[in-house]
């Protein structure tokens, strides 16, 4: 065998030498006392001076303090009311003295009523469901209808009741979820180990996990051998035994031993602050239904309210029944918000992707999950997804060159890159040189151009050799085939295999259950290698040796031919198909724990690699979709029935507040069917 590696102007490797060659960075000197504590002390003072929950996140905690938890007052005041309602009711009195004393049960029961409403004014919402039912109440307590007066302020105030439990349940399971934020770091300092918040820690500081502790801040395992558990980010999942070199994940929990962790990311990069980011704006993504309601309630509420005085006012002047008209206007007037669908829709939304989180996957916006809801079309990236994208060398073909030297010229010249191709190369090999000898550049598509030693040597597929006019010899083997040219001249190829993901054709078979009706792999490798994998899945579809644009061109046409019916979901790994992962109508990547590429570009985000749970998350959509759906219905159906019947003098006062409130009461209640939605 050829090792000579002396025409590149190179030392032959050590023998032993298997993996990437890295040059250890030495340790800063220890820094004197006084200045290390000057530097946590300034930082602190720094983002102590900040608010310390940003406005984004102080929104969402307003917006969740509506939602409070029920206290004694709620019940008390209610019961209160109704007690004294009833003494008053078998009272010996008549007349004003009557209505005077039932004011006083009506005005315990509707204060905070009252209240609502003028903040509602004063936030720039004049027509709000409070001001209609005290408008409501108001009509009834003049029209002598006491007990419906009061019935409509209890009724609302046990809506709101309902309203505050069920949806507090729902946001609260979701943020309670998301609750992975660390409290403390352990940073080690010339004098010690300091407890600092993670925000205070800077890059290259070095922290101490001692086991039960969650892990802080991303960073490089330096010392010890332990377990982490990764579950708080990737849903139910295995520990993983880890040692020195291990990047860890901030959001993790150190189980076994303790260890220490060289620093590469602020707390404002760290993955698990990203996650909390995405977490607490997807409620802001809102569904189409959503959008639908908003514009549904904006113009319902003024119409009805105007038509609830045409009905006042209008039939009398002909039939000269005032009376019993303002009797119908009231009781229309009391049915006519649309309550049940802009408090049931959110929660159904928010319970849905509460359970997603907790399954390890995070979907950036109730509209993805409308999207994931309605895809038929799934579009596969072979690598990553399909396949686990650990690639293996498997056999040299070398010309002219020895086997070993052969892979290390392709390790060499692939050690910038991030393709899992690469990643098999350099697991192969040991690089002839160090980093700093080498330029290089990518190729989409084809491999990648590097210059050795003043050599041009370039690695990857055919087409990047027939593009520069180099021969080759095709592959007598399956496999995928790396060629090798140096300056021009053919030197070989070398096959690398990839597997197939475990549980890839259940999970296909099970989407294909849920309802997707087409399925399509996409791959930029040989046809020879994608065809038996294609067949043995049973894709509608498949195109091989594409470039990243013509993948792009492909799922562009998938889209613009499905008439408007369904969407196209695109499935990758979130490292060289971003462009696709934007255009897709949903985008999904599948491990994207770690992955930064996908936190940037996907719409839903699989953390681990289990193909498995794709079906799962399909099915979770739909249902909750359904879920949305029978709210909606429900809720048009009964207010449009109930607005009918008030209009024609069928449905009386206390009839109406009763099966309006049901209604809203049954919507929310229902909405928390989502929570099984995860369920296998």
């Amino acid at each position: 065998m050829n090792n000579d590696y002396t025409s590149f102007g190179i030392q032959e490797p050590d023998e032993d030498i298997k993996i990437y060659r890295t040059k250890e960075k030495p340790e800063p000197p220890a820094a004197p006392v006084e200045s290390v504590e000057r530097e946590y002390t300034e930082k602190a003072e720094q983002i102590e001076s900040r608010e310390k929950t940003p406005p984004r996140r102080q929104s969402r905690k307003r917006e969740l303090k509506k939602y409070r938890e029920l206290g004694v007052k709620d019940v008390a005041v209610p019961l209160l009311a109704a007690l004294i309602f009833a003494a008053l009711w078998f009272a010996p009195t008549g007349g004003w003295i009557r209505t005077l004393t039932f004011l006083i049960p009506y005005f315990i029961a509707g204060f905070d009523v009252l209240l609502k409403a003028l903040e509602r004014i004063a936030e720039k919402e004049p027509l709000n469901e409070a001001l209609v039912s005290v408008l409501a109440s108001i009509a009834a307590f003049a029209l002598g209808h006491y007990f419906a007066a009061l019935l409509i302020m209890l009724l609302f105030r046990i809506c709101s009741m309902v309203e505050s439990y069920t949806v507090r349940k729902g946001r609260k399971r979701f943020s309670e979820l998301m609750n992975i934020r660390p409290e403390y770091a352990n940073v080690e300092t010339a004098e010690g180990v300091l407890s600092v918040s993670p925000d205070y820690v800077n890059v290259g500081d070095i922290i101490a996990v001692q086991p039960g502790e969650r892990i802080p801040l991303d960073g490089v395992i330096i010392d010890g051998i332990t377990t982490i558990d990764c579950s708080p980010l990737a849903g139910k999942t295995e520990a993983v035994a880890v040692t020195a070199g291990y990047r860890a994940l901030s959001g993790c929990i150190n189980i076994t031993s303790p260890i220490r962790i060289r620093v590469d990311r602020s707390y404002e990069d760290s993955t698990v602050s990203r996650i909390l980011s995405l977490a607490e704006e997807s409620p802001e993504n809102k569904s189409r239904q959503e959008k639908l309601i908003a514009v549904f309630g904006k113009y319902f509420s003024p119409a009805v309210i105007a038509a609830a005085v045409l009905i006042a006012l209008v039939p009398p002047i002909f039939n000269g029944q005032w009376l019993e008209y303002l009797h119908r206007a009231a009781a229309f007037l009391m049915v006519s918000c649309p309550s049940a669908m802009t408090l049931s829709v959110p929660l159904a939304y928010f319970v849905g992707m509460g359970c997603a989180v907790e399954n390890g996957v995070l979907i950036k916006g109730f509209s993805y999950l409308e999207s994931l809801a309605n895809a038929d079309t799934f579009v596969f990236e072979k690598t990553g997804t399909i396949t686990d994208g650990r690639f293996t060398v498997t056999d040299v073909f070398p010309e002219g060159l020895g086997e070993r030297e052969l892979l290390g010229i392709a390790a060499t010249a692939e050690m910038y890159s991030a393709h899992p191709i690469a990643r098999a190369l350099r697991q192969a090999s040991a690089p002839i040189v160090d980093a700093q000898d080498v330029s290089a550049e990518d190729i989409p598509g084809r491999g990648v151009r590097a210059f050795i030693g003043g050599k041009e040597i370039l690695v990857g597929n055919a087409a990047l050799l027939a593009d520069n006019g180099i021969g080759y010899k095709v592959p007598s083997r399956s496999g995928t085939a790396v060629h090798v040219a140096v300056d021009r001249r053919y030197c070989g190829h070398i096959l690398v295999s990839d597997r197939l993901r475990r549980g890839a054709f259940d999970a296909l078979e099970n989407m294909r259950v849920q309802g997707v009706s087409k399925t399509v792999m996409l791959t930029g490798d040989v046809l020879s290698v994608a065809r038996p994998l294609g067949s043995k899945l049973n894709f509608d579809m498949l195109k091989a040796e594409l470039l990243p644009e013509e993948k792009l061109a492909a799922v562009d046409y998938l889209i613009s031919n499905k008439g408007g019916i369904g969407t196209v979901a695109f499935v990758g790994d979130g490292v060289n198909d971003a462009p696709i992962l934007r255009r897709a109508d949903v985008g999904i990547v599948m491990g994207a724990l770690g992955c930064d590429e996908a936190f940037d570009n996907a719409d839903i985000l699989v953390m681990d690699e289990k193909i498995g749970k794709l079906p799962i998350a399909v099915k979770a959509a739909r249902f909750t979709q359904l879920v949305v759906k029978e709210n909606t219905g429900l809720a048009l159906i009964a207010k449009f029935a109930l607005l009918a019947g008030s209009a024609l003098g069928f449905v009386p006062i206390a009839a109406a507040a009763a099966v309006d409130s049901g209604v809203v009461i049954l919507s929310l209640i229902n909405s928390l069917r989502a929570l099984g939605s995860w369920k296998e």
